[in-house]
């Protein structure tokens, strides 16, 4: 598409714009609403990990603090110990998240945006692991106590 040099053109959002305000060219791709990641969507944010961290292209970098933050919540070694009642867990509610963050941040472009749609295509599916996951663990831990019950009888 050829326009005259003497038009002043401004781009807003894939738009171009004469100086009139008519729109000359329209760019259907430059027009995306990114979607944004928000610090209560903690879910979101492990889905969307799980499928950047299987994507070759995800640097060892933006891999780091993924990793980081699963091994600072499962170590016993914590910035304030677990057994001061109330503080002891905060940093756990803090530090973890804002690793899982800075994991998503770190992303390349393309491959967060598409992590993103295949976390929102997936989500039901999560939900019925996870579910299926708590069920297994109930059942397990009522089965492990009446076995140890069984056996302190006996």
């Amino acid at each position: 598409m050829s326009v005259c040099r003497d038009i002043k053109l401004y781009n807003v959002y894939g738009v171009t714009f004469d100086v009139a305000e008519k729109i000359l060219i329209h760019n259907h791709n430059m027009i995306v609403k990114r979607p944004k990641i928000r610090p209560w969507m903690l879910k979101k944010e492990i889905l969307i990990l799980f499928f950047a961290l299987r994507d070759t292209r995800t640097t060892i970098w933006a891999k780091l603090p993924a990793i980081l933050s699963i091994i600072y919540l499962l170590s016993p070694i914590d910035l304030i110990p677990d057994f001061i009642p109330f503080f002891g867990y905060i940093d756990d509610v803090v530090v973890v998240p804002l690793l899982l963050n800075v994991a998503i941040k770190l992303l390349p472009t393309d491959v967060r945006e598409e992590s993103i749609v295949k976390a929102n295509r997936n989500q039901n599916k999560f939900k019925l692991i996870i579910t299926l996951l708590i069920i297994l663990v109930i059942i397990l831990l009522v089965g492990m106590f009446f076995l140890i019950r069984r056996l302190i009888n006996y």
